[in-house]
């Protein structure tokens, strides 16, 4: 990885070229979509039984969607595809920038995945989760190197939410903070840092709440006829 200027000029952040996700999940393939898109190396690397091709095929499946609706030509799938590769074996990151754990596995299983690709890696690899930002310290405990750990949180649709979180615990460091940023940022997203400091982790967890109390009341006055709700 390169240095990159960051663009505030008081730090650096490492170029982000080649992703791999770990992952055993079908949501995962909005977050692979938008690094190809963004013209980046993306590597899925799955946990559950499936082949290589499978994975191609849902992945191809999903970009031509998007030709046929007007938002990606036949160009651009293309390069898209070029640029995916998929395995199932952990060793298949040794080449990331970043690494991603993507699972619903338990927090014991999260934590050897991490602890694997980091060793894939040789610790040269910036290390992320979708875990809850309450699990940072726990899932970083078995990692020799705790200052490349960061969480990543992608809204759905992952291609077109326009915010990820980018979770911190105070081992992180400066310049991985800012890989971070800049990396959400060649997805065409907005970072918003997350700090696993109980004050942080209360408004979040409000703000979470906020928004599926928002989405329930939503779903409920669409459901009644003659009845409209701006939130």
């Amino acid at each position: 990885m390169e240095p990159l200027e960051n663009a505030n000029g008081d730090a650096t952040a490492r170029a982000i070229t080649d992703v791999a996700i770990i992952s055993g999940a079908a949501s995962s393939i909005g977050v692979i979509e938008a690094c190809l898109l963004a013209g980046l190396f993306a590597t899925m690397i799955r946990t559950t039984p499936g082949s290589a091709s499978e994975t191609r095929r849902r992945l191809a499946s999903s970009l031509e969607d998007k030709r046929h609706g007007g938002r990606l030509d036949r160009d651009a799938v293309e390069r898209a595809l070029d640029l995916f590769r998929a395995s199932g074996d952990i060793s298949a990151a040794a080449s990331a920038d970043l690494v991603l754990e993507s699972t619903d596995s338990a927090w014991k299983a999260r934590q050897t995945l991490l602890a694997q690709a980091e060793r894939a890696t040789h610790g040269r690899a910036i290390l992320a989760t979708t875990a809850p930002t309450a699990l940072l310290r726990t899932l970083s405990t078995r990692l020799d190197v705790r200052e490349n750990f960061v969480g990543l949180h992608f809204f759905a649709p992952p291609v077109l939410a326009g915010f990820c979180e980018v979770s911190v615990t105070n081992r992180t460091q400066p310049t991985v903070v800012e890989t971070a940023v800049q990396f959400v940022k060649a997805l065409g997203k907005h970072a918003v840092i997350v700090h696993d400091t109980p004050a942080c982790l209360l408004l979040q967890s409000q703000g979470a709440r906020l928004g599926a109390i928002q989405a329930g009341l939503l779903r409920s006055q669409r459901s009644r006829p003659g009845i409209f709700c701006g939130l």
